[in-house]
């Protein structure tokens, strides 16, 4: 149907290895909750984007790592 959704979050240190495993499982389970693949792919990857983003503050886009993402999805969730 054309629609488009823009994600301005997210940084260069996630283009490493792993950080796509990431986000496919991300929006796995948000499809498993039901979500639709449109809206699956969007949330999941704004999520992604903003643990990423998350992360990188504290350290840095070059030490960015898919582990250290996947272990602060809870915590931005939490935040909001």
């Amino acid at each position: 149907d054309g629609a488009v959704r823009y994600i301005g979050a997210g940084n260069p240190g996630m283009a490493r290895g792993g950080m796509g495993d990431v986000l496919a499982g991300i929006i796995g389970t948000l499809l498993g909750q039901g979500l639709t693949p449109f809206d699956a792919a969007s949330a999941g990857a704004l999520w992604h984007a903003a643990a990423a983003d998350f992360v990188s503050d504290e350290v840095g886009e070059a030490s960015l790592m898919p582990t250290d993402l996947a272990l602060a999805l809870g915590q931005v969730l939490d935040d909001g």
